[in-house]
C-alpha cells in the first residue's frame, strides 16, 4: 500500500488531483473538532472523479472540542461516499 498525505488546502488542488490518479481508493481523514470544510468537499469531488472507493475515517476524538456526531452526520450528509 503507498500512501499520499494530501493537504486540505485548496492551493494544492493540483497536486491532489495527480496523487490520485495513482491511487484506487482513499482514506478521508476528517479532524472531530473541525468537521467537514470546504477543501474536504473539492477533494472528495475529486476523489469521485477519479472513482476511487472513499473510506471516511473521523480523527482526534479525543479532544475536549471534538463533537464526533456532528462529524459523522456531515459525512453521512455526502451521499456520494
Amino acid at each position: 500500500m503507498n500512501s499520499n498525505n494530501l493537504s486540505a488546502i485548496v492551493d494544492f488542488s493540483y497536486e491532489v488531483s495527480r496523487s490520485l490518479a495513482a491511487c484506487e481508493g482513499a482514506l478521508l481523514i476528517v479532524d472531530a473538532s473541525q468537521g467537514v470544510q470546504a477543501q474536504t468537499i473539492a477533494n472528495i469531488n475529486l476523489a469521485l472523479k477519479s472513482n476511487l472507493k472513499i473510506i471516511p475515517v473521523i480523527n482526534k476524538i479525543d479532544l475536549t472540542t471534538a463533537n464526533s456526531d456532528r462529524v459523522a452526520q456531515e459525512l453521512k450528509n455526502i451521499s456520494e461516499i
